[in-house]
């Protein structure tokens, strides 16, 4: 089905008030079996338990949403007295304008929402605009309401454009098979009876359900597809004009420069030169690229560690996700270039080719300093990027000499604990910092793992059981948790098993914990953070007084 252009429909005209926006693990009031006074959003990010709506028990499954309307009745419990919870929630109510005129405006509180009960999408990629909601303030004499109001229509218009999807009609696949006839034949000569016959509909018709769709008629379309192909193509190729005009679908090559320049306002050869392109990214960590290269995206999907103030874009998780945000976005911000990764390239160029050249920047098979070199020369900011890495090095060396006197030829060793998950990580995102910025060795067996593989690239992690720990023995012991749960874990492991008694970081007390969110960010601003945190960890004096 294609994206919708516009908004969705019951969120217009509406007004949010926002009463609460908070983070917990124990239970609330108001999950106290009290009706609730404002509609409720609920977001399960770590644990299980039971949930009863209206006395009717429901489980409750990590990254899941729940949306409630007033007077619904709530109790909500873990699965086990041991077992933590940690959940997001937000209280508010939604105003429908009634009537209006030019001294007055009438709005009715909304009682219903379209969806209710369990939300049928993940929430993983609206937890950011969860966690920025709550940071704007516990109550909403603290937030600013403006801000909070646009975090929380941006999450309830994704989660309604995700869990809603409409069954295509006869008219979206007609249409759908215009549309890929065109992203597959841009280079032939494409006429719009040809199109209309494809959908079995009249011209004049054809050409007007198109536009309703897409924002734009089929000729446009196809010259914007055509143009933005020929940017991918300069940018990524030293084609000749003429070769890459060919190409594309024109035999004249001046035609194609006129074409060209009506299109971006630039002319092919000015196009590669800009150092002032409008970006779109697709991917936080290539966000943190640009922002480190001076440049701040007209949209983007972030990540909470970065300071920067731009239209965040809720987007797909993972490849295997919905495309769930409207082409709207896009066709405003009017992009000179879309970043992505190559996972979701397929995706993204199904709803936005038209809009911009989209370019993949390769994700596994590239390393951190490889993503930023090629998207430095993409933005033609290569002597920013060439500094960059000139200053983390010479800070990275800096740290290396004060840390030979305490550290040694000492070994690190990285796991990941999140619930009943334990994960070894190499050299690449939380290992990065560690095994290439500091150059400390990794345990023999993770050695071993990594030199199977150029550094950096493919392998991330392997999977382990407890009593494997010992198989990683090291003088240095961190790990990356998630919840407070995940700390006392790897604590009570620590204490009672003889395994994990016996690492000799366990015994020398050299065991850190760091935050998996953090951590988890493969990208040069963040990177910068965690190496002066690995320092001043690596500096201080272990304890385990914890245990």
């Amino acid at each position: 089905m294609l994206t919708p252009v516009k908004a969705n429909h019951f969120l217009k005209g509406v007004l949010y008030e926002i009463v609460e926006a908070r983070q917990d693990s124990s239970v609330p009031v108001w999950a106290k079996s009290e009706p609730l006074a404002h509609h409720m959003l609920l977001y399960i990010a770590r644990g299980k338990g039971q949930l009863y709506v209206n006395g009717q028990q429901h489980q409750l499954e990590r990254n899941t949403l729940h949306m409630h309307r007033p007077g619904t009745r709530l109790q909500l419990t873990a699965s086990n007295a041991g077992d933590e919870l940690q959940f997001y929630w937000i209280a508010f109510d939604i105003y429908r304008l009634m009537e209006k005129n030019l001294s007055r405006r009438e709005y009715m509180r909304e009682l219903e929402f379209p969806l209710q009960g369990q939300i049928a999408v993940g929430g993983s990629q609206f937890k950011r605009l969860f966690y920025l909601m709550v940071a704007e303030g516990k109550t909403v004499n603290d937030r600013n309401p403006f801000i909070s109001q646009q975090y929380l229509h941006d999450m309830l218009d994704g989660i309604l454009r995700y869990a809603e999807p409409q069954a295509p009609n006869d008219m979206d696949i007609r249409l759908k098979l215009t549309l890929d006839y065109l992203q597959n034949h841009y280079r032939e000569d494409i006429r719009i009876d040809k199109l209309a016959e494809m959908a079995e509909l009249h011209p004049s018709y054809y050409s007007q359900v198109f536009k309703q769709a897409m924002d734009k008629s089929p000729v446009v379309f196809l010259t914007h597809l055509r143009m933005n192909k020929a940017k991918e193509m300069l940018l990524q190729s030293d084609k000749a004009i003429r070769d890459i005009a060919t190409d594309v679908g024109y035999k004249d090559e001046f035609y194609f420069s006129r074409r060209f320049k009506e299109s971006s306002g630039y002319s092919p050869r000015v196009f590669t030169k800009n150092k002032d392109k409008k970006i779109i990214s697709l991917s936080s960590p290539y966000t943190d690229h640009l922002f480190t290269l001076g440049l701040i995206p007209s949209a983007a999907q972030l990540h909470r560690h970065i300071p920067l103030i731009t239209k965040g874009l809720t987007l797909p998780e993972h490849a295997r996700d919905p495309w769930g945000i409207s082409r709207e976005v896009f066709l405003s911000e009017q992009p000179d270039l879309i970043l992505c990764k190559d996972n979701v390239l397929s995706k993204a160029r199904e709803h936005i080719n038209d809009v911009a050249p989209i370019i993949a920047i390769p994700w596994v098979s590239q390393d951190m300093y490889a993503h930023l070199m090629t998207i430095a020369e993409l933005v033609n900011r290569k002597d920013e990027a060439v500094r960059w890495l000139h200053n983390h090095e010479q800070k990275a060396e800096k740290i290396r000499k004060s840390l030979r006197s305490t550290v040694g030829q000492g070994t690190v060793a990285i796991c990941v604990c999140r619930e009943s998950e334990l994960r070894m990580y190499g050299a690449r995102n939380i290992g990065h910092v560690f095994y290439r910025s500091l150059q400390l060795a990794p345990p023999e067996k993770m050695q071993k793992e990594m030199d199977r593989h150029p550094i950096g690239t493919v392998h991330n992690w392997t999977a382990i059981t407890p009593d494997e720990l010992g198989e990683y023995e090291s003088d240095f012991l961190f790990f990356a948790v998630e919840t407070e749960g995940d700390k006392r874990r790897i604590l009570d492991l620590q204490k009672n098993n003889p395994v994990w008694r016996r690492h000799a970081a366990v015994r020398n007390r050299r065991v850190y914990f760091i935050d998996w969110e953090k951590w988890m960010i493969y990208a040069p601003f963040v990177i910068n953070q965690q190496l002066e945190e690995a320092a001043s960890l690596l500096t201080q004096s272990a304890s385990l007084a914890e245990i």
